[in-house]
């Protein structure tokens, strides 16, 4: 059985990972010169590990992902820090009782309490149930909160009006009711020592998978009337793709709106960098949404002579070569995107699964998830005896 991946980034090389270990002989085919999608990094001509298209951290709870990973790399314990830039001040992220006593010094602590006591056995809300929280001061907290981080943040990451967005974008961010130093809680909180490229190229080190980067999938094939159609004289027996349908469909059913980045890196002496790996700047008079200090990766060493500072700057997409990175949610977007979904499944021995094919937000965990499970779902269905 052959299957024929498109996408090699963390849905993508996972699914043609475990579609090897079931006995598929698996072709990857990616458009980008490299493997790993936006989780790629290189060392840059000082020697410095960054991340190409914006920083990755691993963290999981879900053992199935730990147990699939582990065996692929040598990886480094890694729990970070990262704080947003708020009306001159930076203060934790996420947001926590530190926060809100800084936010609104007179009534900073009576809100922590009531926060206690309204949401007493959990360890988090959102901004958005602060929004609508029946106590008046846990309301003032919100909007606090949200005028000053999640509505111009928002505002700067989509270009949309707020009302356009839908609700779980724009108050999503989370209020921790306890202190944390880290940013994460999950158990696995990891980094591959070689970076997350060697990581991949361990991932599709298999004698079944053949690897073609540089090459688009529509040289390979396109959907016509509901079927595949091949275009090299070369044949699968199931294709799983990971791009953007609306691509895949030739814009059938209309163009699927997301935001790129454009980067801006920067050289400082190591005192001029960031206090943490990431800061975050929600006012609309600076530039990025986030800007991060590469010294903090495992795979530099201490006492670098210098910082690599890379800001990220959101913006439409324009040019021919600008990468998607963000799915926009809107109403009409959701609907647009359903649309296609019932397109494809229309089509025998078509897979769909990852960021762009998925039109959703995922952490790596849950993208090497997506792409375990689109492979046994394959597998399930299409797999026989030859």
């Amino acid at each position: 059985m052959r299957a024929l991946v498109v996408g090699a980034g963390c849905c993508g090389a996972s699914a043609a990972r475990r579609l090897a270990e079931y006995g598929w002989q698996v072709t990857v085919v990616d458009r980008r010169d490299h493997i790993g999608g936006n989780a790629h990094d290189r060392r840059e001509e000082n020697g410095i590990l960054y991340h190409v298209y914006g920083p990755h951290v691993f963290f999981t709870d879900r053992e199935r992902v730990w147990e699939f990973l582990a065996p692929l790399a040598r990886w480094a314990p890694f729990r970070c820090a990262l704080r947003v830039w708020i009306e001159g001040d930076s203060h934790p992220m996420p947001f926590q009782p530190e926060t809100l006593r800084r936010l609104l010094p007179r009534e900073g602590e009576a809100a922590v309490s009531a926060l206690a006591r309204a949401f007493a056995g959990r360890d988090r809300v959102t901004v958005l149930e602060l929004l609508n929280a029946a106590d008046p001061l846990l309301r003032r907290a919100g909007q606090r909160l949200y005028h000053c981080d999640c509505a111009p943040y928002n505002q700067k990451q989509w270009g949309l009006r707020l009302e356009e967005l839908s609700p779980e974008v724009i108050a999503r961010a989370p209020v921790y009711l306890e202190e944390r130093r880290e940013f994460r809680p999950e158990r696995f909180q990891f980094m591959p020592e070689e970076g997350f490229t060697a990581l991949f190229r361990s991932m599709l080190d298999h004698p079944a998978i053949e690897v073609l980067t540089n090459r688009e999938a529509s040289a390979l094939m396109a959907v016509s009337d509901g079927r595949m159609v091949w275009k090299t004289g070369r044949t699968w027996d199931a294709v799983l793709y990971t791009g953007r349908l609306d691509e895949l469909f030739s814009g059938r059913e209309g163009l699927l709106p997301y935001r790129t980045l454009r980067f801006d890196l920067e050289y400082r002496a190591p005192e001029e960098g960031l206090p943490c790996l990431a800061m975050y700047y929600p006012e609309l008079d600076i530039p990025w949404t986030r800007r991060t200090d590469y010294r903090y990766l495992p795979g530099n060493p201490p006492g670098m002579g210098q910082a690599l500072l890379v800001g990220e700057r959101p913006g439409p997409m324009e040019a021919p070569g600008d990468e998607p990175y963000y799915v926009v949610l809107t109403e009409q977007s959701k609907a647009r995107h359903q649309a296609y979904r019932r397109l494809l499944d229309q089509v025998p021995h078509l897979y769909a699964a990852g960021r762009l094919a998925d039109f959703r937000y995922y952490n790596m965990d849950e993208a090497v998830e997506r792409g375990l499970d689109a492979a046994e779902q394959l597998h399930r269905r299409e797999g026989r005896n030859p």
